[in-house]
């Protein structure tokens, strides 16, 4: 009998969601629904997943009980490919992409690079709204944080519209950094946000924190701070599309020069800048409101040491300011790569 997630109804949707979020979904079976409860398929998580399925779900259990099998109508990725693949290729493609919009990203493995194409197409008909399927050409790069990406199955289309907890998001995936798989993050900052509150974005993007947060919550304001400029282009079409103009000051600039101008103005501050956003500890505390406010800090960290390093080297820069802090929380967002995680601290500043 597979696994499945045995969890309240009323957890059922969130859980679906975070498991899709971590690629732990078991499409091969249906959800079982009880009185109370939804089973809903997974795979076999692990310890890093497992943990982070507790921090976000209160109560669950994982069980093996009877499920039943989807129509075999609904093939998966594997179905459109065993016939042209063998056992071995099958089991080195990806079984996580990126879907942003009706584009899909994917990594292709070397030894696949021949049969690039197949999957490309295969994943089109298991995902019927996608209209292109991309490979990472390079890694993010440079300050403006973008990255090069190769067609290799659909139409040459590089500009989207992406929806996430009821908000639309244009973009160009050459042009801008965007990821998918920050929406529960993203979600999770959104509910801390207390009414009359002014957010200031230091690394927005096209706006996927800063327009959620002026949509979804009762915020004064939002400033909203990126150094690319076909970023900002895209964050203001964005909160002209969300309504959300008024509530939204787009500034485009190197968040060096616009903390000094806008010093003091702020409540909390959201550093979405892992690997760098270190560099940026002053910057955020010039802008908090009498340098107290919250901060959420994101980093990029090894397994055996995801907070320890990090929580010491922003605790050193604070004290420098003669100021003080508290840890109100810290969390893995999500797995960046093999023993690699992308964290979460949040910092009250005080």
């Amino acid at each position: 009998m597979p696994p499945a997630i045995k969890v309240k109804k009323k957890h059922g949707q969130k859980t679906h969601n975070l498991l899709k979020e971590l690629d732990l979904l078991n499409n091969n079976y249906k959800v079982k629904r009880t009185q109370n409860h939804l089973y809903i398929p997974t795979k076999k998580p692990s310890q890093t997943q497992l943990k982070q399925i507790k921090q976000e779900i209160n109560q669950f259990q994982i069980t093996n009980t009877k499920l039943q099998e989807r129509n075999k109508g609904h093939k998966n990725l594997e179905d459109y490919l065993k016939p042209h693949l063998t056992t071995q290729e099958i089991k080195k493609v990806p079984s996580s992409f990126d879907i942003i919009g009706d584009i899909a990203i994917v990594e292709i493995p070397e030894p696949l690079i021949e049969k690039q194409n197949l999957i490309g197409k295969a994943l089109m008909k298991v995902h019927r709204n996608l209209e292109a399927v991309y490979k990472p050409k390079t890694n993010v790069q440079g300050e403006l944080r973008t990255r090069e990406h190769k067609l290799i199955a659909g139409k040459p289309k590089t500009e989207t519209v992406h929806k996430e907890h009821g908000v639309k998001y244009l973009l160009d995936i050459n042009e801008v950094f965007f990821t998918p798989r920050l929406a529960r993050e993203r979600e999770i900052i959104a509910k801390q946000i207390q009414p009359g509150e002014i957010v200031f974005d230091m690394f927005a993007g096209v706006g996927p924190f800063a327009i959620l947060i002026a949509r979804k919550t009762k915020s004064q304001k939002v400033y909203a701070v990126d150094k690319n400029p076909k970023a900002i282009e895209y964050l203001q079409i964005n909160a002209d599309m969300n309504n959300v103009t008024q509530q939204i000051e787009t500034i485009e600039g190197d968040i060096r020069n616009v903390s000094k101008m806008y010093q003091g103005t702020s409540d909390r501050a959201i550093m979405n800048l892992p690997f760098k956003s270190g560099q940026f500890i002053d910057q955020a505390i010039n802008l908090l409101h009498k340098d107290k406010g919250i901060i959420h800090y994101y980093d990029i960290r090894k397994e055996n040491d995801l907070y320890e390093t990090a929580i010491q080297e922003i605790t050193k820069k604070v004290h420098q300011r003669n100021l003080d802090l508290e840890i109100l929380d810290k969390r893995n967002v999500r797995s960046y790569s093999p023993g690699v995680q992308n964290i979460a601290i949040d910092i009250k500043i005080k």
